[in-house]
């Protein structure tokens, strides 16, 4: 749901609504209403659509003569009645004590949802175990979910749903650390943005020299510079490149 498009009037204390909410940056709205104004029978509405019952619809009660107008849609299409959940704060059989869920339709369904959820995390926590050991990262959670998803609102069992396919069972393996790779604190950013006048003038002072020189040589395509000379002096500091190439002595005359 990217969308949810509200048209009520004549609904309970609700004279007239019309508003759409965005869940494209969140998956939350929070609605902030003094007393006596909405916020009761907003819920009121959404309880009744939900519920379908054709001799239960909103209404206003006071002047019952008013046509009421109830129209919810989730995106352009009217929104299915059994996606709507409304909990009320005073109803006491819905057991809220557990940090792992609060809002589902009926305690039966809710702990039965606790045991399944509680299962798989405690399968993650020990596959996270895992995978920092192999990883030598401290937050391997956070990091698997910021590369394989572009979508920060799915959790871990999501994305790995998303992946599994991909995984396979032989893969390589390499020395670097996860941590070498995601600077969350910004430490490269902020050495960057600290020393970018340094860092320019040292580019420049290169190029120049660069182009001064009659033995290395920059291009487009293939460039000649320190790296590269460096990489042949440490290939044939043990003369064995020497070594390789040397022709030994002509035994022989030469005449002219």
């Amino acid at each position: 749901m990217k969308q949810l498009k509200i048209d009520l009037e004549n609904c309970f204390g609700i004279g007239k609504l019309v508003h759409q909410f965005d869940f494209e940056k969140s998956n939350t709205h929070l609605v902030y209403a003094p007393n006596g104004t909405m916020k009761t029978s907003f819920a009121k509405t959404f309880e009744l659509f939900s519920k379908d019952d054709p001799s239960n619809k909103p209404c206003d009660r006071i002047y019952k003569s008013r046509v009421s107008k109830y129209e919810i849609l989730n995106e352009d299409s009217e929104i299915n009645p059994d996606d709507i959940l409304v909990i009320n704060a005073e109803d006491d059989s819905f057991d809220a004590s557990s940090k792992i869920s609060s809002f589902l339709a009926s305690k039966e369904l809710k702990e039965e949802y606790d045991t399944i959820y509680q299962e798989l995390n405690e399968l993650k926590v020990e596959f996270i175990k895992k995978l920092k050991v192999i990883s030598q990262s401290t937050d391997c959670e956070s990091e698997f979910i910021n590369t394989f998803s572009e979508d920060e609102n799915l959790d871990f069992f999501e994305v790995l749903s998303n992946q599994i396919n991909q995984l396979k069972t032989e893969f390589e393996k390499y020395d670097f650390r996860y941590n070498d790779i995601f600077d969350k604190k910004g430490n490269v950013k902020k050495f960057l943005d600290k020393n970018q006048a340094i860092l320019d003038q040292y580019v420049s002072d290169y190029k120049n020299i660069i182009s001064k020189s009659k033995f290395f040589k920059e291009s487009e395509n293939n460039t000649f510079g320190t790296y590269q000379a460096n990489t042949i002096i440490k290939s044939i500091e043990d003369n064995s490149f020497f070594e390789a190439v040397s022709i030994p002595p002509f035994v022989g005359q030469f005449s002219a």
